[in-house]
């Protein structure tokens, strides 16, 4: 019995000298703790902001920011908390201090609308969402989070109103507003004066961007008619940048050979397209199709040429550049070359390009005066073709709306 009491005390004994013990070590590491501090600033940042990690280390007293060395895995664009850790070694040991720091997300995401907020729509047509973009500065790309809701009517006028919405992981939310203006109204109906195709094809038509570099414009091969050679004639792009052939229209493009740097290359447009696959190209055809086609004939054939083209090199950027106008003496005649033909010829340029998805270049309005003819200087002597300063006046619009 004596020797069973013994031996319990002997156990009671031993644990209490194993939790003594623990007690020392946890007190000593305590002590170690409290010898090494850490003051930190600023224990929030948000997101996308830089983290300063503004600090004040001393130990026993002394200050030793200098001297410490910080751990973390911190990310300010992604929201949370994350764990910042302070080393610093003294006498061949290390004390160590962490603290948390939360990235904070306060920001709304950003809704940006392909094509613009407010389009038109002509009365009867179809109406296709033009697209957007959700970005956040924590998530990411959220564009599938976004909801639209709204409808539009296009057979009957009126204003409609499409709504955008988003809401982050941090629950910030973000609402854009297109508005949509259903009108019979038609481009095709308008006088030469009030043509404009503002808020038409909103979707392919090239903005105005901060200007380029001469690079930008210097990687452009320019394709078409004598509209395009006359850059060349004005000393505005050098020969080896330059597809053409006079008189072309789209039909006739379909199958007539082409000028390379003024060399016949006895190949179409097409077919050059397909041998050089070149990474950039404006290209300006319509002026001779003013003179005898019909503009839903022109329409036809310059969407079948496009499509031949995007097949033979579907990597080119191409760009459709608008029809300039021309002087108002060719409106005195109804028949052939006039502004108003120009105009509707524009507007199909415009449905093409909106159809086939490939960048529309409406540069023609800054050729016009108050008249929407061809302003006094920009045209030549036999008021189609485009002076010096009408020309630069084109690369100037090329280089503000760039294609991105």
């Amino acid at each position: 019995m004596k020797k069973r009491k013994l031996k319990v005390m002997n156990i009671l004994i031993t644990v209490l000298i194993l939790i003594i013990f623990i007690v020392l070590i946890a007190f000593g590491i305590n002590s170690l703790k409290k010898s090494f501090k850490v003051v930190l600033k600023d224990s929030k940042v948000q997101t996308g902001e830089e983290f300063k990690n503004d600090f004040k280390a001393t130990f026993k007293g002394v200050d030793v920011t200098d001297n410490v060395e910080v751990e973390t895995d911190l990310d300010i664009n992604i929201a949370g908390t994350y764990d910042v850790i302070y080393k610093y070694k003294k006498d061949n040991k290390e004390y160590t201090i962490k603290k948390k720091v939360t990235v904070i997300d306060e920001k709304a995401p950003v809704i940006t609308l392909k094509g613009g907020n407010d389009i038109i729509v002509l009365l009867n047509s179809d109406y296709k969402e033009l697209g957007y973009v959700a970005l956040d500065n924590s998530d990411g790309d959220i564009t599938d989070k976004v909801v639209v809701k709204g409808e539009v009517d296009t057979k009957k006028e009126g204003e409609y109103v499409v709504t955008y919405y988003v809401k982050d992981s941090s629950k910030n939310e973000a609402e854009v507003t297109r508005k949509i203006t259903v009108t019979a109204s038609s481009p095709l109906n308008m006088s030469i004066k009030d043509f404009t195709l503002d808020g038409l094809f909103e979707g392919v038509t090239l903005k105005e961007t901060e200007e380029s570099s001469d690079d930008y414009i210097d990687n452009i091969i320019f394709a078409g008619d004598s509209m395009a050679l006359y850059y060349v004639i004005n000393g505005l792009i050098p020969g080896t940048r330059l597809w053409h052939q006079i008189s072309i229209t789209p039909e006739t493009a379909l199958t007539s050979p082409i000028y390379i740097n003024h060399q016949d290359t006895d190949k179409t447009f097409v077919e050059n397209f397909a041998i050089y696959k070149p990474n950039m190209v404006i290209m300006t055809l319509g002026t001779n199709s003013a003179a005898y086609m019909s503009p839903e004939y022109f329409y036809e054939k310059y969407t079948e040429l496009v499509k031949q083209i995007l097949k033979a090199s579907p990597d080119t950027k191409l760009i459709i550049q608008s029809i300039p106008p021309v002087d108002k003496e060719w409106d005195s005649s109804t028949n052939g070359i006039n502004n108003d033909k120009i105009n509707k010829l524009n507007y199909y340029i415009g449905k093409m390009c909106e159809e086939l998805n490939v960048k529309f270049l409406n540069s023609a309005p800054i050729l016009k005066d108050e008249n929407g003819q061809c302003k006094e200087g920009y045209c030549m002597e036999d008021g189609i073709h485009l002076t010096e300063e009408g020309q630069e006046l084109l690369l100037e619009f090329a280089k503000t709306h760039m294609y991105k």
